[in-house]
């Protein structure tokens, strides 16, 4: 009898070994499944978090290079307004030293002479009215039917607006006119070359 009970705990102890070997390999099973679960979602994870800092890493490059095309053009924008205001104070200071009652006489001159008008009338600035009216009809006097007459205008500084009667013809020579035309074609050769491209 002792040998059946021994064989009877022989076989309770293998089954339950086998029991617990069966329990044992599906617990390594189910933990070995759900290890490479929690793998594969970290991998996932780190895939994404990974495309994710490339994607704002990339943004961030963008809008960087988007914030320093702005700065260059801010700074292109600012230099040109600047040069432009230059080049503007440049051209009014030099017009208006230049034009003198002697070569606005002297232009005066050769444009009647050109345009066969018999009368000449002058809007001048005030400061040179005087002197170019001397000038003129010392010059001028025999070249047309009347003397030449100059006339002083306060919004004018200096240059004239001249009009030839008989030919009907009106010059605009005042420091401004001069100065716009010269700020048109200064200012266009400015932008070509701060805009080479």
């Amino acid at each position: 009898m002792a040998e059946e009970f021994q064989a009877l705990l022989d076989r309770i102890n293998n089954e339950y070994l086998q029991k617990a070997e069966a329990e044992k390999a599906s617990i390594l099973s189910q933990a070995k499944a759900e290890a490479e679960s929690i793998v594969e979602t970290a991998r996932k994870e780190a895939e994404r978090l990974r495309a994710q800092a490339e994607n704002d890493a990339e943004a961030a490059r963008a809008r960087a290079e988007a914030a320093a095309r702005q700065a260059a053009r801010d700074i292109v924008l600012g230099l040109r307004e600047e040069l432009t205001k230059r080049l503007d104070r440049a051209v009014a200071d030099a017009a208006g030293k230049a034009l003198t009652p002697e070569l606005m006489a002297e232009v005066i001159k050769n444009m009647a002479a050109a345009s066969g008008a018999d009368e000449v009338n002058v809007l001048a600035g005030v400061r040179d009215a005087e002197n170019l009216r001397q000038i003129l009809c010392g010059t001028l006097r025999a070249s047309f039917r009347q003397a030449p007459e100059v006339f002083p205008n306060r919004n004018i500084h200096a240059g004239m607006q001249v009009a030839f009667q008989g030919e009907d013809m009106y010059v605009d020579l005042t420091d401004e006119a001069i100065s716009e035309l010269l700020r048109a074609h200064l200012g266009s050769e400015l932008g070509r070359i701060l805009d080479p491209q």
